[in-house]
């Protein structure tokens, strides 16, 4: 699994995933963004959609309202105020 990231996607009442990702897609306030490992460092503003998470070649979605995303080289870390899975 040489091309995975850290992904974290966090709540105000709970860790919702904390694990890796091959790419993730999920929809910013500017449109839609896909992140792979080794991304430039981003922050970036969410709008209420779903995000896809690449793990194993296949996609899992959740929907989450809004909130932010910080990415850098260590992991990526996505912070809203409610997250589920679909």
């Amino acid at each position: 699994m040489a091309n995975v990231f850290a992904l974290e996607i966090v709540t105000p009442d709970k860790t919702f995933y904390n694990g890796n990702a091959e790419m993730i897609i999920v929809r910013t306030t500017e449109g839609d963004r896909g992140i792979l490992k080794n991304h430039r460092p981003l922050v970036a503003g969410l709008s209420t959609g779903t995000l896809r998470i690449k793990l194993d070649g296949k996609f899992k979605d959740a929907k989450i309202s809004g909130g932010f995303m910080n990415v850098d080289k260590e992991k990526t870390v996505i912070v809203t105020e409610s997250a589920e899975w679909i």
